[in-house]
């Protein structure tokens, strides 16, 4: 072979030498071949194919990826509240109802309803003093096959003003004298009646465990164990208690007058703190019907005069409200009902013009029915747009086993109707 020479190299084909300058370059074999050669030498040929096939996988469409994107980036706050508009206009649109007369000797007053060891419990309060219940024997049993028997005649003279259920225990008051029912549900039989010297006009309860608090004549009671006959404490107001309500060792009150007052029940003394006064400056004064705490740091508020609204609990000295819920009417009528559901989403309450109305606890804004149909429907009726014969004295959301889903229960003169929230 011949020599190397410095700067030229030997080509065999044509016998000369030529220029390093003019020799072609091989270009290297490509990195994916390489790996691809190992790949077979070292995992086999199925190894191969598989990186083969990962390699050549088809992308996405842009439309899907776009699509992605944007549930990827919505918040869960929006997600929330888009689930919350579709509850609420589901729950408006509601048309299914069933109703039955009960066989009361005077119109209904309060109702309440739970459920222990399995079984639902329904109790009703009548203006003459009765006080019936009845047990369903299992989700089979339909409204219609209720059978109401009358438990007990608190005060002939006086009507049933609240009943209050928790865990097992159910407590009935009436508006006359200092007379309250007691029954653990646990034990049907055991029902016995306290009498509270010194205590009328009793018009609210609440009740907390075995703690209950009763909204009376100038002052609000406080019992510490209904079972034990513990001796009553004496939450002075000066104004008459029309509504009460308990968290945890805090106790609200809301009076005649229009104050609302928060007692700490850890304080020996009892001293209250006024919340809210201001906001009667420039307007009169108006009695507090009705008392709520929603998500623990707010309060709502229910007014004789129509207003209905919810304040922040964190800032008791502000007269603002967070929310006004519009349309709610009332002027001079004390009994009517009134409920908040158990996710503290959503408010219903009666009105005195024999109507219902329904609003978003988040929003503020109305519960908004579709178009009533024209001729209306007997059969199916939305409760929304309806008008009842009497107006409503009492409400309360459930949540019922079976077919029954979440309730609406409403009464008015001698009807009980349980009002199915989103069935149509």
């Amino acid at each position: 072979m011949p020599k190397d020479l410095p700067g030229f190299y030997w080509d065999e084909e044509r016998n000369r030498y030529f220029p390093l300058s003019s020799r072609t370059k091989q270009a290297p074999p490509p990195a994916e071949t390489i790996r691809s050669h190992h790949a077979k030498g070292a995992r086999g040929f199925f190894d191969a194919l598989s990186e083969n096939a990962q390699k050549h996988r088809p992308r996405r469409s842009i439309p899907w990826r776009a699509n992605e994107m944007r549930f990827s980036t919505e918040s869960y706050t929006q997600r929330m509240r888009n689930s919350h508009g579709v509850l609420c206009a589901n729950y408006a649109s509601t048309s299914r109802a069933t109703r039955v007369r009960i066989p009361t000797m005077g119109s209904i007053h309060a109702f309440c309803s739970t459920q222990v060891d399995g079984h639902a419990w329904r109790f009703i309060g009548d203006d003459c003093g009765w006080l019936y219940s009845h047990r369903d024997s299992g989700p089979e049993r339909s409204l219609m096959d209720h059978s109401w028997s009358p438990d007990l005649n608190l005060q002939h003279t006086s009507q049933i003003s609240s009943i209050s259920v928790s865990g097992a225990y159910c407590v009935s008051t009436c508006l006359g004298p200092g007379k309250i029912s007691v029954q653990n549900l646990a034990s049907p039989e055991r029902l016995f009646v306290l009498n509270l010297v010194g205590v009328f006009d009793i018009r609210s309860s609440s009740l907390r465990d075995k703690e209950l608090v009763l909204g009376a004549r100038k002052a609000a009671v406080y019992i510490p164990d209904v079972e034990s006959s513990s001796t009553p404490q004496y939450l002075r107001t000066n104004s008459d208690v029309f509504s009460v309500i308990q968290q945890e060792h805090l106790v609200y009150t809301g009076t005649r007058n229009g104050s609302i007052e928060r007692f700490d029940m850890r304080m020996p003394t009892h001293r209250s703190q006024k919340l809210l006064d201001d906001r009667f400056k420039g307007a009169p004064r108006s009695s507090a019907l009705h008392l709520s705490v929603v998500r623990d740091r707010e309060l709502l508020i229910s007014h004789l005069n129509g207003d209905l609204m919810t304040f922040d609990l964190r800032y008791p000295s502000s007269a603002s409200p967070l929310r006004v819920f519009d349309g709610h009417v009332n002027t001079y009528t004390q009994n009517l009902g009134i409920a908040v559901d158990h996710e503290r989403d959503l408010l219903f309450a009666a009105g005195q013009d024999c109507r219902l109305r329904g609003w978003s606890l988040r929003t503020g804004l109305p519960l908004s029915p579709p178009t009533a149909p024209d001729p209306p429907d007997p059969l199916h009726f939305n409760p929304f747009l309806a008008s009842f014969s009497y107006p409503i004295t009492s409400l309360q959301v459930t949540e019922e086993t079976g077919e029954a889903g979440v309730s609406l229960w409403a009464t008015a003169d001698h009807d009980l109707d349980q009002i199915h929230l989103g069935q149509r």
